[in-house]
């Protein structure tokens, strides 16, 4: 979603066993490389319904989101405010099928697949290769006064049961 220059997007690191979703956009920066599916944020949806929706949309798989695992955000040369926030998500069902639209391509690529293949972008690698887990996980949150928000959700470190 575009709003006086700031694009506000999702992505989610889907895993099934020892392979990651991976989807080849037909448009843009990544047109033809492996990439995590993922898109813009609709109004009147949080970051975790877009991401949810945007992997159902594209690929055809269901997914639950576990927590955030990075944020990317950068300025583009036309002046652009670009922000991504990557999600870890959960497989629940589904067969990739790209959408035929935005993707040329959708399925789960092995860690062979992530290492060799060289059309593979970066950041799916760097993050489908770490054994980090969500850092920031979804918690209560129930503010004293109402500011207005038809639905809400914090996402803040878990900390470490004992």
């Amino acid at each position: 979603m575009t709003r006086s220059g700031v694009w506000l997007g999702v992505g989610g690191l889907v895993r099934r066993g020892d392979s990651v979703l991976a989807v080849k956009k037909r448009y843009g920066a990544t047109k033809g490389l492996w990439t995590m599916p993922g898109g813009f944020v609709a109004p009147g949806e949080t970051l975790d319904e877009a991401v949810v929706r945007e992997i159902r949309e594209e690929t055809g798989v269901e997914t639950a989101v576990c927590g955030v695992i990075a944020v990317r955000t950068g300025v583009l040369r036309t002046g652009v405010s670009d922000n991504l926030v990557l999600f870890s998500m959960k497989y629940l069902s589904g067969e990739p099928e790209p959408d035929g639209r935005e993707l040329s391509e959708a399925r789960f690529l092995s860690r062979e697949d992530l290492l060799e293949d060289p059309t593979v972008t970066e950041l799916l690698r760097t993050l489908a290769l770490s054994e980090t887990t969500a850092s920031l996980v979804p918690g209560a949150f129930h503010p004293r006064r109402d500011f207005g928000y038809r639905s809400y959700k914090i996402f803040r470190e878990e900390r470490a049961k004992k």
